[in-house]
């Protein structure tokens, strides 16, 4: 009778499926292909995942074992669930024949522990698979080796790496003309531009991957895309718009049961208020984003996320709470300063409880930029550099930390980076007494300026003269 039905559900794959399977039939692991595909294009994540485990469970075959584990890795991987879709890819290398095969697997793996925070691993994993794709020059595959690897040395800060395993990337994709990979190298080479501290190049890059995911209906890339451009658009200041394009990113992501994804832009949107000096708000996503990055074990995330929030306790007077959080996130870092050193790390100096200890922490902060870091990292250390040395009328302090900060951003000026440090200066000439009534004038227009963008340029050391 299963089998009867089954036929006649022939056009609802979930159906036929479920029927094979009480029917016994060998068949069934495959209809669990079919249907969990079929789920997979309705982004029914749950389902997908569900169906394609079942078929899984039932498959005999190698071949369908092998096919079953690496759509169950994929899914898992959209999903975000980095540590089970690793068990999957492992799982289908372990029944991999063909070269073919034999290159997918550990690139499924190598993007697992990429999500993870695996990086080692992650390198391993692409230095198994990249000589069986050159051998069979598999541009494709050739396409995502050097998009995950741009990715991991992004990860570590390393921009010349970054760049020229995106631009290889490109390349690939381009000769085997896949929108896809085209994509996500132009995500990759807009990374890359991030890292420089180009925002508004950065920008560019992202805003060209977006419109050419939505011309194909890739929305899963388009999707942190999105959020980076949001993040692009905090060093130009236009919070709003910003703020704007990280949350229709968080709703794509939801509906699309992207959980990474959702992490991603739910602690981005801490980071941009917390960069307008919105504080309150802040306070309002940064616990939820926390909890995501713990559930999906995204220690990377996890880091960045508690140095965002122990900005928000040191604006609420907590010195020691904020303290126990940066010092929280620089112990659970596994990729480096490089990445999330701008939370962790270079926001030290004001949280340090003696001004010994902060004097220490300015000069590992610039010890870490020193040795080569992403470039928001500068903008980050220098902002927190300069309310410092403001908070302790260092005026001489403050003007180095100013032209250092315009000298980084020269290649490309931000407007954000402009505005610090040109009220550094002036708050430094008024200091000691040389302020005239137009510097006094220019203090007013960039406050201005900046309420014009709802941001408070002053609430970083407002708070610290609270405590």
């Amino acid at each position: 009778m299963h089998v009867a039905a089954a036929a006649i559900f022939a056009d609802d794959p979930v159906l036929r499926a479920e029927h094979l399977d009480r029917a016994g039939e060998p068949e069934a692991a495959r209809a669990y292909l079919a249907a969990a595909k079929a789920q997979a294009i309705l982004f029914r994540q749950d389902q997908a995942i569900a169906l394609s485990a079942r078929g899984l469970a039932l498959a005999t075959k190698a071949h369908d074992t092998f096919e079953l584990a690496m759509l169950v890795g994929e899914l898992q991987l959209d999903a975000g669930h980095g540590t089970e879709a690793l068990g999957a890819y492992v799982q289908a290398l372990a029944v991999a024949s063909e070269n073919a095969d034999r290159c997918r697997a550990p690139l499924g793996c190598a993007s697992s522990n990429r999500l993870i925070a695996r990086v080692d691993e992650a390198f391993s994993g692409l230095a198994e698979a990249e000589p069986l794709a050159g051998s069979h020059s598999d541009d494709r595959a050739l396409a995502e080796i050097h998009y995950l690897r741009g990715n991991l040395h992004f990860a570590r800060g390393q921009l010349v790496e970054c760049r020229s395993e995106h631009e290889l990337a490109l390349e690939a994709a381009r000769r085997v003309e896949s929108p896809e990979w085209q994509a996500r190298a132009l995500s990759g080479l807009a990374d890359a531009q991030f890292m420089d501290c180009r925002m508004a190049t950065a920008l560019s890059h992202f805003a060209g991957c977006v419109d050419l995911c939505e011309a194909h209906g890739l929305t899963r890339i388009a999707v942190p895309n999105r959020v980076m451009m949001g993040h692009c658009r905090i060093y130009t200041c236009e919070f709003d718009l910003g703020l704007e394009d990280m949350r229709m990113a968080l709703e794509a992501a939801v509906r699309i049961g992207n959980r990474h994804a959702e992490m991603f832009a739910t602690q981005s949107l801490g980071m941009c208020l917390i960069a307008a000096g919105r504080y309150d708000e802040a306070d309002k996503v940064q616990p939820e984003a926390l909890e995501q990055a713990r559930t999906l074990k995204a220690r990377r995330y996890e880091a960045a996320i508690l140095g965002v929030s122990a900005e928000v306790a040191l604006s609420r007077g907590l010195r020691t709470e904020a303290l126990a959080l940066a010092r929280k996130g620089r112990e659970i870092s596994e990729t480096g300063p490089g990445f999330v050193g701008r939370y962790s790390t270079v926001s030290s100096p004001l949280v340090e409880h003696k001004r010994q200890d902060q004097e220490v922490a300015l000069a590992a902060g610039e010890a870490l930029l020193a040795q080569g870091s992403v470039g928001p990292n500068y903008f980050w250390f220098r902002r927190y550099a300069i309310e410092r040395a403001l908070l302790f009328e260092n005026w001489n302090e403050v003007d180095r930390q100013a032209d250092a900060l315009l000298l980084r951003m020269a290649n490309e000026p931000l407007a954000y980076a402009s505005q610090l440090a040109e009220r550094g200066r002036q708050l430094a000439r008024r200091g000691r007494g040389e302020a005239t009534e137009t510097d006094d004038e220019r203090v007013r227009l960039l406050t201005a300026v900046a309420a014009g963008a709802d941001m408070r340029i002053d609430a970083l050391g407002i708070a610290l003269r609270r405590i």
